[in-house]
């Protein structure tokens, strides 16, 4: 049979696909790489421009200060603490927006004995160091801003290297070391991420970006949801931060995550310290003392050799008793060292700064020796601690002469010092300016911490803040304070507002000069202070104050007040520009008005007087003594 011929449509050939030209591979091969990056990146602006996740720079330019002054924000600790309502924040330490040519511009990096805690405000060894550095550097501005933050570690610490840097300091103290294990991200924190400290700070990188905090929050929701748990928000609602951050409670000497530990804090500090040491930048790193001699440890471990520390704690103090203070002190130290329960930095810390000092060109402060020779035989405890690690009043001194000796040590980095005008460390502690207020803010605020755990048993620890009741007003207001219900300033306020109705005047001025020295830059506080002070007629002590105040921000109170004390000291012109001043800044203020017209006639300014009391008139038509100046002035007609 003969093969049946193919049809026309079925002989006809189909027309071969066209393939892609390598110009158009290439470039459909870009597009489909580029569009997962193009989303990404319209998310992330799409985020930044509704500001998801809020500002978490480390510095911000607050309204109050009209652009001239920047400060550490205080949304800085939602970088470490996303889930928690109410972060830890540094001290409010600020600082000129241009830095000025002749200037010595310091940032403090640390925890929370960095920044003062359990003062809310002037505690600080910064602060003190600020007052000295001040005093013998005359010539130049002096600038020294803290920027510590409690529950936070070395993490924090090599964050904001690049931040600091930014900001052009002429040096960088860093001071931490007892928060290592428990502070956030740490290796016995509940806020980890494990135990590669390199992992660690490429997530603290990658929280500039919104899309990764967008990613970072779902899953935190999406843990919590499955797990049933509670966030960090909601455990610190009743308990300490302290408390709250524990997560492998107990870490044994020597054991893998006591290990992970140091490796963590050597680490950072090296990364840090270099970060800062590359861009020209001295660095004074120092060791950190704590309470060894009335300090018992926190936790022991039920096998050897940790079982041993409350058993080396109570034979220190056996030596100590019999009068061999230095047995005393190597003991006390040893039983710090086998605490479990890590809250106070152990004693490898010490040669850990002591070596990345040597390694990296900075400079080693023997802030923990220093602090020991100042201690009741020799040895660290309640003379110079509240509790564990935060050093009372006299301690935050001596941390602060730590720093100073060895800034002065270096040259003060080049600064050229009059040492003359060094005050003395017992007029430096008086600058402090903590009030009886302050000091009961603090023992509240440790009351709260001791009376829980680790300081007693969970079985036995204590609601301080639920059944205390305060003994009077100042201790109303101080309680209050420590709870967080009322902010610092205004206690301040309250309390010297108190003091100035019961003509305790000296009382009222010492909470406005709390006021002043922790936030110099600022009117308000200075013309408060001249305010309790003219009530007294301190003429002298209130002008002082006014000065200050009208040479920061002129205001119609305090040139009205300089005008008439410059009256009545027979500087008429000067007092005829104040008092002209005072009404441009609050114009048709009857005071004012009055005491210009005065003014004029002593300056035999007739019309001027006359102006003057004729807008008087006007505006305030009852005002006391205008009869008699309109009846002079020949204006009684009017």
């Amino acid at each position: 049979m003969a093969a049946a011929k193919p049809s026309k449509a079925t002989s006809r050939k189909k027309p071969a696909r066209s393939a892609l030209s390598p110009a158009k591979a290439r470039l459909f091969l870009a597009i489909t790489l580029a569009l997962p990056l193009l989303i990404l990146a319209a998310l992330e602006v799409g985020l930044r421009l509704g500001n998801y996740g809020g500002d978490t720079s480390a510095f911000t330019t607050p309204q109050i200060y009209q652009g001239r002054y920047k400060a550490p924000s205080e949304r800085l600790g939602k970088r470490y603490f996303p889930q928690e309502r109410l972060p830890p924040s540094p001290p409010q330490d600020a600082f000129l927006a241009d830095k000025p040519a002749h200037s010595m511009r310091i940032f403090v990096l640390g925890e929370s004995s960095a920044a003062g805690f359990p003062y809310q405000a002037n505690g600080t060894f910064a602060a003190v160091l600020r007052d000295v550095l001040t005093d013998v550097l005359p010539s130049d501005t002096v600038e020294v801003i803290n920027m510590g933050m409690a529950a936070t570690n070395s993490y924090t610490i090599v964050d904001l290297a690049g931040d600091v840097i930014d900001q052009q300091p002429d040096a960088v103290l860093i001071y931490g070391g007892h928060n290592e294990y428990y502070g956030a991200l740490g290796a016995g924190s509940t806020e980890t991420l494990g135990s590669m400290p390199g992992l660690v700070r490429f997530y603290l990188r990658l929280q500039q970006f919104r899309t990764f905090l967008l990613l970072r929050n779902f899953a935190a929701a999406l843990t919590s949801s499955i797990s049933g748990g509670r966030s960090t928000a909601d455990i610190e609602a009743d308990a300490t931060r302290m408390e709250s951050l524990v997560g492998n409670q107990r870490i044994t000497l020597g054991g893998d995550a006591y290990r992970r530990g140091v490796r963590q804090y050597e680490s950072n500090l090296r990364i840090a310290i270099e970060r800062l040491r590359k861009a020209g930048i001295p660095v004074f790193v120092g060791s950190t003392p704590s309470n060894l001699r009335d300090q018992r440890p926190f936790g022991t471990a039920a096998v050897p050799p940790d079982s041993a520390a409350t058993r080396v704690y109570d034979s220190a103090g056996t030596a100590l008793a019999s009068g061999d203070s230095a047995r005393a002190h190597a003991m006390f130290a040893r039983a710090r060292d086998l605490d479990v329960i890590r809250f106070r930095a152990p004693g490898e810390f010490q040669s850990v700064v002591q070596r990345v000092a040597r390694q990296t060109g900075a400079v080693y402060v023997p802030a923990a020796e220093l602090v020991a020779r100042a201690s009741r035989h020799g040895i660290p405890g309640a003379d110079l601690f509240f509790e564990h690690v935060h050093p009372n009043q006299t301690g935050y001194l001596h941390l602060a002469r730590a720093y100073y000796q060895a800034i002065a040590s270096a040259g003060f980095v080049g600064r050229k010092a009059d040492l003359s005008r060094f005050a003395g460390w017992s007029e430096y502690q008086r600058r402090m300016s903590l009030t009886e207020l302050d000091h009961r803010i603090a023992h509240h605020t440790i009351q709260t911490v001791t009376t829980r755990w680790p300081f007693l048993p969970v079985a036995r620890q204590l609601d301080y803040r639920g059944t205390y009741r305060p003994a009077d007003f100042v201790d109303s207001v101080a309680f209050a304070a420590s709870r967080g219900g009322l902010p610092w300033a205004q206690a301040k306020v309250l309390v010297a507002q108190r003091h100035a109705a019961s003509a305790e005047i000296d009382r009222a001025v010492a909470e406005f000069d709390g006021l002043i020295r922790d936030r110099p830059q600022i009117e308000i506080a200075y013309s408060m202070a001249a305010r309790a002070l003219l009530s007294a007629s301190q003429l002298p002590r209130a002008r002082q104050y006014l000065q200050r105040a009208h040479s920061i921000s002129p205001t119609g109170f305090n040139s009205f007040s300089l005008g008439v004390i410059e009256l009545q000291e027979k500087n008429l012109q000067r007092g005829i520009a104040l008092l002209q001043q005072s009404l441009v800044l609050s114009p048709d203020t009857p005071s004012a008005l009055y005491q210009l017209s005065l003014a004029y006639a002593m300056d035999r300014n007739l019309q001027g007087a006359r102006s003057a009391a004729g807008r008087l008139a006007q505006v305030a038509p009852t005002y006391p003594g205008l009869s008699e100046l309109l009846s002079t002035l020949g204006m009684s007609g009017q």
